[in-house]
């Protein structure tokens, strides 16, 4: 994240030692490696829950697509993508180190997502690798704290007590930083959406069905993910702003 995140960053970073610091944990390769370690162990803890299973061979297509889209990405180390069976949650995520992780339900469960949209899901984690967005987050974290030379584990177990704590200037700040992410993940998915020649609107039309939000509001929204994700309500109303500015702009359509 870093050119989106740059503003998102000045939030809670201020002083030139501290933005330096912040710099150097970025450039760090042992925090990279330190946060793929513990990437790695939360994908064995998942692996245990449920199996890992083949993905359409479409969805590889959409990836390799998508991930030439973006000069970043595809100059950058190989991404994979990676499926655990589970019909039930709508779920992705991304690994720095180069992996998109989807669940089956997002294409045959109660409510699948059509090409375009599982592509929009795809294109919001590719966002968020392309801007090493869980590097940023670490790093940031580790400063927030004032301990700069603690391990990522352990910072985010300490920042875990902040995070209960509804008045914590912490918390708050953690928060601000992961909304932004977010935000900031789905409007770069829309692009990579728009490079390839894919509906725009692909993008909160998914958000809707995963979160079970019909028309853009109503009681689907609280199940929203709550704390590290901004209200699903707001990311629609941007997503569908951003979408109808792309199309305005005589946006590819395959």
């Amino acid at each position: 994240m870093q050119v989106l995140r740059g503003v998102a960053l000045t939030v809670w970073l201020a002083g030139a030692p501290v933005l330096a610091q912040q710099a150097s944990c970025l450039r760090d390769p042992d925090r990279a490696h330190e946060l793929r370690v513990l990437d790695e162990m939360q994908l064995i803890d998942m692996m245990d829950e449920h199996p890992v299973l083949a993905a359409p061979p479409r969805l590889h297509h959409m990836l390799r697509s998508l991930v030439a889209a973006s000069p970043r990405l595809r100059t950058g180390p190989a991404i994979h993508l990676l499926a655990f069976e589970d019909d039930r949650e709508h779920n992705a995520y991304a690994a720095n180190h180069g992996l998109v992780i989807l669940t089956s339900a997002l294409w045959r469960g109660a409510t699948p997502l059509n090409d375009d949209e599982l592509a929009a899901v795809i294109a919001h984690e590719l966002a968020h690798i392309e801007s090493h967005d869980a590097l940023v987050e670490a790093c940031g974290l580790l400063q927030r704290l004032g301990q700069p030379l603690l391990g990522i584990d352990e910072a985010r177990e300490q920042m875990g007590v902040h995070m209960f704590n509804p008045r914590s200037p912490l918390a708050r700040e953690a928060r601000e930083l992961q909304h932004a992410q977010e935000h900031a993940a789905d409007l770069r998915g829309i692009e990579l959406l728009r490079q390839v020649g894919r509906n725009p609107a692909a993008m909160a039309s998914a958000l809707a069905k995963i979160h079970g939000v019909q028309g853009g509001g109503g009681a689907g929204a609280q199940r929203m993910l709550a704390g590290t994700h901004p209200d699903v309500r707001e990311r629609l109303e941007r997503a569908r702003e951003a979408a109808a500015n792309t199309v305005a702009r005589g946006a590819p359509r395959r």
